[in-house]
């Protein structure tokens, strides 16, 4: 039985918010650290743990709960996390920063993002692959949002010099081209008008179906008797 299976088998119905389990949720998430691996379900109950039990609170694991949350690349995620911790710890240090971070990449405001984890360079470097999982969340949005970018622009929303944005254009089949009237450098992301795709939409109705919906729309006799009595 791996790890993940161990953990939820404790966590079975009203064990869930048993306190003797924190320690060993807390020990999880620093498994799930050192081997970068993700457990929302772990991580949700010992926020919730911590709810019920505030005097047990460890702002510190509550920080890296909401980091693997961000770069998990689900919103809702992160969104869940935040709701379970209390107000005053989110509007205090080590946490603020974190929800501060999540609300930059929420709103696409990915170079202040940057500018953020470079003030406190050391509060992020012991989670494995942020950097990458951030830059992974970022293309997903720039693919979605953009047809061409500028160069310049492409290299502040990741945060990567000239070279290290050349390998991630080649990874994600991206193209360099140059607009000659502006005369500076465009990436061309997708060609949004050949990817779209016509969608059929078939509907199985069938009569048996028609009958059995109109039959629920046919008034009861007690209610045709009552609207023929109330008109006369």
């Amino acid at each position: 039985m791996d790890r993940k299976t161990v953990i939820k088998s404790k966590l079975q119905g009203i064990e869930s918010y048993n306190p003797e389990h924190i320690t060993a949720l807390e020990e999880h998430l620093s498994w799930q650290i050192i081997n970068n691996d993700y457990d929302f379900e772990a991580n949700l109950a010992l926020l919730r743990l911590y709810q019920f039990y505030p005097e047990r609170f460890n702002a510190e694991c509550a920080r890296l709960v909401l980091l693997k949350a961000i770069i998990s690349m689900s919103h809702s995620d992160f969104t869940l996390c935040k709701y379970l911790i209390r107000l005053e710890h989110l509007s205090e240090e080590p946490l603020s920063q974190v929800v501060e971070l999540g609300f930059l990449l929420e709103t696409c405001r990915f170079s202040e993002f940057w500018t953020k984890v470079k003030e406190n360079p050391k509060a992020f470097s012991a989670i494995p692959g942020f950097r990458e999982s951030v830059c992974r969340f970022i293309v997903q949005i720039i693919s979605q949002t953009y047809q061409r970018i500028s160069k310049p622009l492409l290299m502040s929303f990741l945060d990567m010099s000239e070279n290290d944005l050349k390998q991630f254009i080649k990874q994600f089949e991206w193209s360099e081209i140059t607009d000659h009237h502006h005369h500076h450098q465009l990436i061309l992301i997708n060609n949004h008008e050949e990817n779209i795709k016509s969608i059929q939409i078939r509907e199985r109705v069938n009569f048996d179906s028609i009958t059995s919906m109109s039959g629920a729309f046919r008034p009861s006799k007690s209610d045709f008797f009552i609207k023929t009595n109330i008109q006369s």
